[in-house]
């Protein structure tokens, strides 16, 4: 069975994304909580800074979502090539 590459890519995207608007949302509510998620982000992600303001919750949001788009599609594409036909 292979992957397919778009759906796959499409859903690690969206997964991703949502792991950061929730923490990002929850500590925007409360600040402080998930800091140190946060600022993992931050240094995965040039031009997140993790500071709580609403603007940089969405560029996390967004670079989550490409980064997950991305390797989402490459996990597929190298899965559809070793898996057994």
């Amino acid at each position: 069975m292979q992957l397919s590459i778009r759906a796959f890519a499409f859903t690690c995207g969206l997964f991703f994304a949502g792991t950061v608007a929730v923490v990002g949302g929850v500590a925007l509510a409360f600040p402080g909580y998930g800091q140190p998620v946060l600022d993992l982000f931050a240094s995965l992600y040039p031009g997140y800074a993790a500071d709580g303001t609403v603007a940089d919750w969405l560029v996390g949001i967004g670079l989550a979502l490409l980064d997950g788009m991305i390797g989402g599609s490459v996990f597929a594409w190298l899965y559809n090539r070793f898996v057994m036909h």
